[in-house]
Protein backbone atom coordinates (compact mmCIF):
# COMPACT_ATOMS: atom_id res chain seq x y z
CA UNK A 1 0.00 0.00 0.00
CA UNK A 2 2.98 2.63 0.67
CA UNK A 3 4.63 1.36 -2.41
CA UNK A 4 1.57 2.53 -4.49
CA UNK A 5 0.84 5.71 -2.42
CA UNK A 6 4.54 7.08 -3.28
CA UNK A 7 4.31 6.09 -6.38
CA UNK A 8 0.64 7.96 -7.39
CA UNK A 9 2.74 10.91 -5.28
CA UNK A 10 5.55 10.71 -7.48
CA UNK A 11 3.56 10.86 -10.66
CA UNK A 12 1.40 14.23 -9.26
CA UNK A 13 4.89 15.76 -8.83
CA UNK A 14 5.93 15.42 -12.15
CA UNK A 15 3.01 16.15 -13.93
CA UNK A 16 3.29 19.29 -11.99
CA UNK A 17 6.50 19.89 -12.58
CA UNK A 18 5.41 19.21 -16.28
CA UNK A 19 2.96 21.74 -16.14
CA UNK A 20 4.58 24.45 -14.59
CA UNK A 21 7.41 24.01 -17.68
CA UNK A 22 4.95 24.21 -20.28
CA UNK A 23 2.90 27.24 -18.48
CA UNK A 24 6.59 29.10 -18.64
CA UNK A 25 7.22 28.19 -22.02
CA UNK A 26 5.76 31.28 -23.84
CA UNK A 27 7.28 34.70 -23.81
CA UNK A 28 9.01 35.72 -20.21
CA UNK A 29 10.24 39.67 -19.10
CA UNK A 30 8.29 42.67 -18.01
CA UNK A 31 4.69 43.28 -19.42
CA UNK A 32 4.60 46.02 -21.48
CA UNK A 33 2.20 48.09 -23.63
CA UNK A 34 2.50 48.79 -27.17
CA UNK A 35 0.66 50.85 -29.80
CA UNK A 36 1.45 51.32 -33.71
CA UNK A 37 2.57 54.90 -35.22
CA UNK A 38 0.27 56.47 -37.01
CA UNK A 39 -0.33 59.68 -39.19
CA UNK A 40 -2.65 62.58 -37.67
CA UNK A 41 -2.53 66.36 -37.32
CA UNK A 42 -0.83 67.86 -34.82
CA UNK A 43 -0.71 71.44 -33.86
CA UNK A 44 1.69 72.98 -31.27
CA UNK A 45 -0.07 75.82 -29.18
CA UNK A 46 1.72 77.58 -26.20
CA UNK A 47 -1.05 78.28 -23.55
CA UNK A 48 -0.45 80.95 -21.24
CA UNK A 49 -3.07 82.63 -18.87
CA UNK A 50 -3.25 86.50 -18.48
CA UNK A 51 -5.57 89.92 -18.85
CA UNK A 52 -7.50 91.92 -21.28
CA UNK A 53 -6.19 95.42 -21.84
CA UNK A 54 -6.43 98.36 -23.73
CA UNK A 55 -3.92 99.20 -26.22
CA UNK A 56 -3.66 102.64 -25.33
CA UNK A 57 -4.59 104.07 -21.76
CA UNK A 58 -3.71 107.29 -20.43
CA UNK A 59 -3.87 107.77 -16.74
CA UNK A 60 -5.07 110.80 -15.76
CA UNK A 61 -2.51 112.85 -12.88
CA UNK A 62 -2.95 116.38 -11.26
CA UNK A 63 0.25 118.45 -12.35
CA UNK A 64 -1.10 121.17 -9.16
CA UNK A 65 -1.91 120.55 -5.42
CA UNK A 66 -5.83 121.53 -4.57
CA UNK A 67 -9.52 120.35 -3.57
CA UNK A 68 -11.06 119.04 -6.39
CA UNK A 69 -14.63 121.05 -6.48
CA UNK A 70 -15.81 119.61 -9.86
CA UNK A 71 -15.79 115.95 -11.17
CA UNK A 72 -18.50 115.50 -14.10
CA UNK A 73 -17.94 111.80 -15.31
CA UNK A 74 -18.44 108.56 -13.46
CA UNK A 75 -16.50 104.99 -14.61
CA UNK A 76 -17.54 103.43 -17.42
CA UNK A 77 -18.45 106.85 -19.00
CA UNK A 78 -17.71 107.60 -22.53
CA UNK A 79 -15.44 110.81 -23.27
CA UNK A 80 -14.07 112.65 -25.85
CA UNK A 81 -10.99 114.49 -26.47
CA UNK A 82 -10.89 118.00 -24.69
CA UNK A 83 -14.13 117.04 -22.59
CA UNK A 84 -13.77 118.64 -19.32
CA UNK A 85 -12.80 115.73 -16.35
CA UNK A 86 -12.23 117.64 -13.38
CA UNK A 87 -11.91 120.85 -12.10
CA UNK A 88 -9.48 122.13 -9.06
CA UNK A 89 -10.06 125.00 -7.00
CA UNK A 90 -8.70 128.37 -8.75
CA UNK A 91 -8.74 130.55 -6.08
CA UNK A 92 -4.48 130.00 -5.38
CA UNK A 93 -3.64 130.33 -8.59
CA UNK A 94 -5.63 133.05 -10.02
CA UNK A 95 -3.95 135.08 -6.87
CA UNK A 96 -0.66 134.08 -8.07
CA UNK A 97 -1.04 134.73 -11.35
CA UNK A 98 -2.59 138.15 -9.81
CA UNK A 99 0.85 138.65 -8.04
CA UNK A 100 3.21 137.90 -11.05
CA UNK A 101 1.57 140.23 -13.67
CA UNK A 102 1.95 143.23 -10.39
CA UNK A 103 5.69 142.70 -10.02
CA UNK A 104 5.85 142.48 -13.77
CA UNK A 105 4.29 145.56 -13.64
CA UNK A 106 6.60 146.85 -11.19
CA UNK A 107 9.76 145.60 -13.04
CA UNK A 108 8.61 147.30 -16.34
CA UNK A 109 8.37 150.84 -14.58
CA UNK A 110 11.45 150.23 -12.79
CA UNK A 111 13.31 149.84 -15.57
CA UNK A 112 11.99 152.92 -17.36
CA UNK A 113 12.76 154.87 -14.11
CA UNK A 114 16.08 154.23 -14.53
CA UNK A 115 16.55 154.98 -18.15
CA UNK A 116 15.72 157.87 -17.40
CA UNK A 117 18.30 158.27 -14.55
CA UNK A 118 20.66 156.98 -17.35
CA UNK A 119 19.77 159.69 -20.09
CA UNK A 120 20.32 162.59 -17.12
CA UNK A 121 23.64 161.35 -16.22
CA UNK A 122 24.92 160.77 -19.85
CA UNK A 123 23.97 165.10 -20.40
CA UNK A 124 25.45 165.78 -17.15
CA UNK A 125 28.76 163.51 -18.72
CA UNK A 126 28.41 165.39 -22.16
CA UNK A 127 28.35 169.00 -19.96
CA UNK A 128 31.01 167.79 -17.98
CA UNK A 129 33.75 166.77 -20.64
CA UNK A 130 32.74 170.19 -22.27
CA UNK A 131 33.50 172.04 -18.87
CA UNK A 132 36.64 169.88 -18.38
CA UNK A 133 38.15 170.37 -21.90
CA UNK A 134 38.17 174.09 -20.76
CA UNK A 135 39.77 173.22 -17.67
CA UNK A 136 36.94 174.57 -16.02
CA UNK A 137 36.70 171.31 -14.02
CA UNK A 138 38.67 169.06 -12.78
CA UNK A 139 39.61 164.95 -13.36
CA UNK A 140 37.34 163.85 -10.04
CA UNK A 141 34.40 165.53 -11.40
CA UNK A 142 34.50 163.82 -14.73
CA UNK A 143 35.37 160.65 -13.10
CA UNK A 144 31.88 161.38 -11.08
CA UNK A 145 30.26 162.07 -14.17
CA UNK A 146 31.37 158.84 -16.28
CA UNK A 147 30.67 156.36 -12.94
CA UNK A 148 27.21 157.75 -12.83
CA UNK A 149 26.66 156.85 -16.05
CA UNK A 150 28.17 153.16 -15.69
CA UNK A 151 26.09 152.37 -12.59
CA UNK A 152 22.34 153.53 -14.31
CA UNK A 153 23.49 150.84 -17.09
CA UNK A 154 24.15 148.51 -14.90
CA UNK A 155 20.55 149.29 -13.47
CA UNK A 156 19.01 149.07 -16.32
CA UNK A 157 20.53 145.47 -17.00
CA UNK A 158 19.44 144.33 -13.93
CA UNK A 159 15.94 145.50 -14.02
CA UNK A 160 15.78 144.13 -17.26
CA UNK A 161 16.62 140.55 -16.02
CA UNK A 162 14.03 141.45 -13.56
CA UNK A 163 11.90 141.93 -15.89
CA UNK A 164 12.37 138.93 -17.77
CA UNK A 165 12.07 136.89 -13.84
CA UNK A 166 8.96 138.05 -13.88
CA UNK A 167 7.35 137.16 -17.36
CA UNK A 168 8.83 133.22 -16.35
CA UNK A 169 6.98 133.33 -12.79
CA UNK A 170 3.75 135.16 -14.54
CA UNK A 171 3.56 132.01 -17.08
CA UNK A 172 4.40 129.72 -14.54
CA UNK A 173 1.42 131.14 -12.55
CA UNK A 174 -0.51 131.06 -15.90
CA UNK A 175 0.60 127.39 -16.53
CA UNK A 176 -0.66 126.00 -12.97
CA UNK A 177 -3.81 127.84 -13.18
CA UNK A 178 -4.18 126.54 -16.56
CA UNK A 179 -3.48 122.87 -15.01
CA UNK A 180 -6.29 123.14 -12.68
CA UNK A 181 -8.73 122.19 -15.14
CA UNK A 182 -7.92 118.90 -16.56
CA UNK A 183 -9.16 117.64 -19.56
CA UNK A 184 -9.53 114.12 -22.21
CA UNK A 185 -6.55 113.87 -23.72
CA UNK A 186 -8.27 111.44 -26.11
CA UNK A 187 -11.64 109.66 -27.07
CA UNK A 188 -12.35 106.54 -24.74
CA UNK A 189 -14.08 105.30 -21.85
CA UNK A 190 -12.85 106.29 -18.29
CA UNK A 191 -12.05 102.92 -17.00
CA UNK A 192 -11.15 103.34 -13.53
CA UNK A 193 -11.55 106.69 -10.96
CA UNK A 194 -9.90 106.76 -8.15
CA UNK A 195 -10.64 110.06 -6.77
CA UNK A 196 -14.09 111.82 -5.55
CA UNK A 197 -15.45 115.54 -5.84
CA UNK A 198 -13.59 117.55 -2.60
CA UNK A 199 -10.75 115.29 -2.19
CA UNK A 200 -7.28 116.73 -2.44
CA UNK A 201 -5.21 115.73 -5.17
CA UNK A 202 -1.25 116.01 -5.43
CA UNK A 203 0.73 116.04 -8.43
CA UNK A 204 3.68 112.83 -8.07
CA UNK A 205 4.49 108.90 -9.69
CA UNK A 206 1.72 106.93 -10.09
CA UNK A 207 2.86 105.10 -6.71
CA UNK A 208 1.97 108.41 -4.83
CA UNK A 209 -1.73 108.19 -3.58
CA UNK A 210 -3.87 110.79 -4.76
CA UNK A 211 -1.53 111.53 -7.65
CA UNK A 212 -3.74 109.16 -10.22
CA UNK A 213 -7.50 110.50 -10.44
CA UNK A 214 -8.54 108.12 -13.34
CA UNK A 215 -7.51 106.59 -16.19
CA UNK A 216 -9.02 107.22 -19.98
CA UNK A 217 -8.38 104.03 -21.90
CA UNK A 218 -9.69 103.21 -25.93
CA UNK A 219 -11.70 100.34 -26.10
CA UNK A 220 -12.15 99.89 -30.01
CA UNK A 221 -8.20 97.87 -29.71
CA UNK A 222 -7.82 95.43 -27.12
CA UNK A 223 -4.94 93.09 -26.08
CA UNK A 224 -4.55 89.82 -24.37
CA UNK A 225 -1.64 90.45 -22.29
CA UNK A 226 0.11 87.21 -21.33
CA UNK A 227 3.41 86.24 -20.02
CA UNK A 228 5.44 83.39 -21.18
CA UNK A 229 8.34 81.38 -20.28
CA UNK A 230 11.78 81.92 -21.89
CA UNK A 231 11.94 78.17 -22.71
CA UNK A 232 8.34 78.84 -24.96
CA UNK A 233 8.82 82.36 -25.98
CA UNK A 234 11.03 81.42 -28.54
CA UNK A 235 8.32 79.37 -30.72
CA UNK A 236 6.33 82.74 -30.75
CA UNK A 237 6.49 84.96 -33.59
CA UNK A 238 4.46 87.97 -34.54
CA UNK A 239 1.69 87.90 -36.66
CA UNK A 240 0.63 83.92 -35.46
CA UNK A 241 -2.44 83.04 -34.51
CA UNK A 242 -4.27 82.88 -31.37
CA UNK A 243 -7.35 81.57 -29.38
CA UNK A 244 -8.09 83.75 -26.33
CA UNK A 245 -10.89 82.54 -23.89
CA UNK A 246 -12.18 84.46 -21.12
CA UNK A 247 -14.04 83.08 -18.60
CA UNK A 248 -16.76 85.85 -17.73
CA UNK A 249 -18.31 85.20 -21.48
CA UNK A 250 -18.09 81.14 -21.80
CA UNK A 251 -16.12 78.88 -23.72
CA UNK A 252 -16.03 80.37 -26.90
CA UNK A 253 -12.53 82.19 -28.30
CA UNK A 254 -12.04 84.95 -29.43
CA UNK A 255 -9.51 84.99 -32.28
CA UNK A 256 -6.15 87.45 -32.69
CA UNK A 257 -2.88 87.81 -33.39
CA UNK A 258 0.15 87.86 -31.59
CA UNK A 259 1.24 91.98 -31.49
CA UNK A 260 4.25 92.54 -29.17
CA UNK A 261 6.76 90.27 -28.03
CA UNK A 262 9.23 92.35 -25.36
CA UNK A 263 12.39 92.08 -26.18
CA UNK A 264 13.82 91.67 -22.60
CA UNK A 265 12.40 89.38 -20.27
CA UNK A 266 11.64 89.42 -16.04
CA UNK A 267 12.88 87.50 -13.46
CA UNK A 268 9.83 85.54 -11.52
CA UNK A 269 11.44 85.44 -8.13
CA UNK A 270 9.27 82.83 -6.64
CA UNK A 271 9.72 79.99 -9.52
CA UNK A 272 13.19 81.44 -10.30
CA UNK A 273 12.37 81.67 -14.32
CA UNK A 274 12.62 84.63 -17.06
CA UNK A 275 9.41 85.00 -18.46
CA UNK A 276 8.49 87.85 -21.45
CA UNK A 277 5.59 90.18 -21.88
CA UNK A 278 3.46 88.52 -25.23
CA UNK A 279 0.28 90.82 -26.32
CA UNK A 280 -2.33 89.38 -28.29
CA UNK A 281 -4.58 91.83 -30.45
CA UNK A 282 -8.29 90.82 -30.22
CA UNK A 283 -9.81 91.15 -34.29
CA UNK A 284 -13.38 91.38 -33.26
CA UNK A 285 -13.79 92.20 -29.33
CA UNK A 286 -16.75 91.23 -27.75
CA UNK A 287 -18.26 94.12 -26.39
CA UNK A 288 -19.14 92.89 -22.99
CA UNK A 289 -14.78 92.82 -22.91
CA UNK A 290 -13.47 94.63 -19.71
CA UNK A 291 -10.21 95.68 -18.71
CA UNK A 292 -8.69 93.13 -16.21
CA UNK A 293 -10.52 90.55 -17.06
CA UNK A 294 -8.66 87.06 -16.81
CA UNK A 295 -7.80 85.50 -20.45
CA UNK A 296 -6.67 82.28 -21.40
CA UNK A 297 -4.46 82.81 -24.54
CA UNK A 298 -3.48 79.84 -26.71
CA UNK A 299 -0.81 80.92 -29.61
CA UNK A 300 -0.48 78.46 -32.46
CA UNK A 301 2.63 77.89 -32.93
CA UNK A 302 3.16 74.81 -35.71
CA UNK A 303 1.27 73.11 -37.59
CA UNK A 304 2.26 69.60 -39.18
CA UNK A 305 -0.19 67.83 -41.61
CA UNK A 306 -0.44 63.44 -41.68
CA UNK A 307 2.69 63.52 -38.71
CA UNK A 308 3.49 59.87 -38.11
CA UNK A 309 3.32 60.31 -34.14
CA UNK A 310 3.45 58.27 -31.32
CA UNK A 311 2.72 58.73 -27.86
CA UNK A 312 4.79 61.49 -26.26
CA UNK A 313 6.37 59.29 -23.48
CA UNK A 314 7.41 56.38 -26.13
CA UNK A 315 10.24 58.44 -26.70
CA UNK A 316 13.31 58.22 -24.18
CA UNK A 317 16.96 59.43 -24.17
CA UNK A 318 19.36 56.71 -24.08
CA UNK A 319 23.09 56.90 -24.57
CA UNK A 320 24.02 55.16 -27.75
CA UNK A 321 27.74 53.88 -29.08
CA UNK A 322 29.24 54.66 -32.55
CA UNK A 323 28.13 51.35 -33.69
CA UNK A 324 23.87 52.40 -32.91
CA UNK A 325 24.39 50.04 -29.85
CA UNK A 326 22.78 50.92 -26.49
CA UNK A 327 25.61 52.26 -23.69
CA UNK A 328 24.76 50.97 -20.09
CA UNK A 329 26.22 51.45 -17.22
CA UNK A 330 29.43 53.39 -16.47
CA UNK A 331 30.00 53.48 -20.49
CA UNK A 332 27.20 55.84 -20.42
CA UNK A 333 28.62 58.27 -18.92
CA UNK A 334 29.37 61.44 -20.79
CA UNK A 335 28.05 60.07 -23.92
CA UNK A 336 25.67 62.11 -25.31
CA UNK A 337 22.01 60.62 -25.19
CA UNK A 338 19.27 60.68 -28.29
CA UNK A 339 15.86 60.21 -28.87
CA UNK A 340 15.19 56.51 -28.69
CA UNK A 341 11.99 54.54 -28.73
CA UNK A 342 11.71 50.61 -28.19
CA UNK A 343 10.48 47.83 -30.46
CA UNK A 344 10.08 44.25 -29.63
CA UNK A 345 12.11 41.85 -31.26
CA UNK A 346 12.18 37.84 -30.43
CA UNK A 347 10.34 38.90 -27.52
CA UNK A 348 13.09 41.59 -26.65
CA UNK A 349 13.58 45.00 -26.37
CA UNK A 350 15.60 47.13 -29.12
CA UNK A 351 16.19 50.56 -28.97
CA UNK A 352 15.64 52.83 -31.85
CA UNK A 353 16.91 55.97 -32.44
CA UNK A 354 14.25 58.38 -34.39
CA UNK A 355 13.97 62.19 -35.03
CA UNK A 356 11.82 63.97 -33.50
CA UNK A 357 9.47 67.33 -34.99
CA UNK A 358 6.32 69.28 -33.34
CA UNK A 359 4.63 68.01 -29.84
CA UNK A 360 1.40 68.11 -28.12
CA UNK A 361 1.07 67.02 -24.15
CA UNK A 362 -0.51 63.69 -25.78
CA UNK A 363 2.09 62.69 -28.92
CA UNK A 364 5.14 63.37 -30.92
CA UNK A 365 5.66 63.83 -34.18
CA UNK A 366 8.54 61.20 -35.64
CA UNK A 367 9.75 62.68 -38.79
CA UNK A 368 12.59 59.48 -39.32
CA UNK A 369 12.95 56.12 -37.61
CA UNK A 370 9.53 54.57 -37.88
CA UNK A 371 6.73 54.01 -40.46
CA UNK A 372 3.07 54.30 -40.11
CA UNK A 373 2.06 50.71 -38.41
CA UNK A 374 5.26 50.45 -36.13
CA UNK A 375 4.62 49.19 -32.82
CA UNK A 376 6.95 50.53 -30.37
CA UNK A 377 6.75 50.42 -26.29
CA UNK A 378 4.51 53.33 -24.61
CA UNK A 379 4.30 51.87 -20.81
CA UNK A 380 3.87 51.61 -18.00
CA UNK A 381 6.30 54.65 -17.11
CA UNK A 382 8.37 52.72 -14.42
CA UNK A 383 9.01 49.62 -16.64
CA UNK A 384 9.86 52.51 -20.06
CA UNK A 385 12.02 54.37 -17.88
CA UNK A 386 14.47 51.29 -17.05
CA UNK A 387 13.82 49.65 -19.74
CA UNK A 388 17.13 48.69 -22.02
CA UNK A 389 17.88 47.04 -25.26
CA UNK A 390 18.31 43.15 -24.74
CA UNK A 391 15.34 43.37 -22.13
CA UNK A 392 12.89 40.35 -22.18
CA UNK A 393 9.58 41.43 -22.38
CA UNK A 394 6.04 40.26 -23.11
CA UNK A 395 3.16 42.24 -24.63
CA UNK A 396 0.56 42.76 -22.02
CA UNK A 397 -3.54 43.32 -22.56
CA UNK A 398 -4.32 46.64 -24.74
CA UNK A 399 -5.63 48.99 -22.92
CA UNK A 400 -8.67 51.65 -24.51
CA UNK A 401 -7.22 53.94 -26.42
CA UNK A 402 -8.02 58.19 -24.96
CA UNK A 403 -9.59 59.93 -26.99
CA UNK A 404 -7.79 62.93 -28.19
CA UNK A 405 -10.28 65.90 -28.18
CA UNK A 406 -7.95 68.83 -28.89
CA UNK A 407 -6.47 67.50 -32.49
CA UNK A 408 -3.17 67.47 -31.05
CA UNK A 409 -2.38 71.00 -29.73
CA UNK A 410 0.04 71.74 -27.03
CA UNK A 411 -0.29 73.19 -24.12
CA UNK A 412 2.23 75.31 -22.10
CA UNK A 413 0.57 76.56 -19.17
CA UNK A 414 1.83 79.77 -17.37
CA UNK A 415 0.61 81.57 -14.59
Amino acid sequence: MKKWLIAVGALVVLGLILWLSLRDSGPRGAEVEVQAAEPRTLSARVKATGEITPDRKVDVSAKVVGEIIDLPVVEGQRVQAGQLLVQIERDLYESARDQARAALRQAEVSVRGVEIQLQDAERNLRRVRELQAQELVSQEALDAAQLAVDTARVQIDAQRQAIEQSRSALQRAEDDLARTTIRSPMDGIVIQLDAEKGETVVPGSTNLPGSVIMTVADMSTLLAEVEVSEVDVVDVALGQQAEVTVDALGTEPQRGRVAEIATSGRKDAALGTIRFRVKVALDNPHPDLRPAMTAKVAILTATSEQALTVPIQAVVKRALGEDGKELKGSSAKGIEKKDVVYRIEDDKAQAHTVTTGISDELSVEIKDGLEAGDEVVIGPYRTLKNLHSGDAVKIGEAKDKPEDEGGGEVEVTVD
